[in-house]
């Protein structure tokens, strides 16, 4: 008889097949592995669900505040821009509308011979300083707010005359300066009528001649505005006269809509004061 060989626990049974066939064991394996794997996923599933909540960012909470606050002062400041809008546009269009056609006088255009440039020679259509026309004495007092609104309309006639008023022919040759200007303290009659008809021509300022590359326009403005911003260029850079008053520009009104002005049809600029 053989003997069996024994391994060293003493059994008879092959190392190699103890337990390899153990079905219980393999059994046993097999759920375990699926426990934990579902275990797994359902972990994995409960913390899926709880990282998922959105996560709200103070810099994206700090900037929504912001942004509304900046939309609500914008809204703030532009309230009422729009009405005030559309009653500019009403009031310029209404004052265009309500001008006489005025026929085209440029020289270039005149008829040698003709009843315009014969007018013209003598002195054009001049300016008509109607009776009772309202007098402001040279030394009356100039209200400080009619300054300010002149001041602001001015913005306007800068872009030709320069802010201080010094002129800007030297740099475009459009205005000629308003500075020591005896046009701007001569006659108050020249001035409101400059305003309701324009200006076209050389024209002589202090010995020096001046002949802008384009005339001066005339501008839709109401009574108070024009004798503010006139008010303003007289008692600044240096010029001193008397105040102009939303009367003398309303006793001025029957000069809106005649042909543009040339420096011929002024009064002269050492005129009475009567004129002014």
């Amino acid at each position: 008889m053989v003997d069996q060989p024994h391994n060293r626990s003493g059994s008879s049974v092959p190392s190699h097949k103890k337990g390899g066939n153990n079905r219980l064991k393999r059994f046993s394996t097999f759920w375990v592995g699926c426990s934990l794997f579902a275990a797994f996923g359902l972990a994995s599933f409960v913390l899926g669900i709880g990282f998922r909540k959105p996560v709200v960012s103070n810099i994206d909470e700090v900037d929504s505040k912001r942004r509304i606050m900046i939309k609500r002062n914008v809204d703030k400041s532009n309230a009422g821009a729009r009405e005030e809008a559309l009653l500019s546009f009403e009031r310029v269009g209404s004052h265009f509308l309500n001008m006489a056609p005025a026929p085209d006088e440029k020289p270039e255009f005149v008829l040698p011979g003709s009843a315009t440039q014969k007018r013209k020679a003598e002195g054009g259509s001049g300016i008509t300083v109607p009776a009772g026309f309202p007098v402001v004495a040279s030394d009356a007092p100039v209200d400080p707010a009619v300054m300010e609104r002149g001041k602001a309309t001015f913005a306007i006639c800068s872009a030709c005359h320069g802010l201080e008023g010094e002129g800007m022919y030297h740099l475009n040759k459009t205005g000629p300066p308003l500075a020591g200007s005896e046009w701007v303290t001569g006659p108050v009659a020249n001035l409101i009528a400059i305003q309701f008809r324009g200006l076209s021509g050389p024209i002589e300022v202090n010995g020096e001649t001046y002949n802008p590359v384009a005339p001066m326009a005339a501008l839709p403005l109401d009574n108070d505005s024009i004798a503010a911003v006139l008010t303003y260029i007289r008692n600044s850079f240096g010029n001193q006269a008397s105040p102009v008053t939303p009367e003398q520009v309303e006793a001025m009104r029957g000069e809106l809509g005649k042909p543009m002005l040339s420096p011929a049809d002024l009064l002269p600029p050492t005129a009475a004061a009567g004129s002014n």
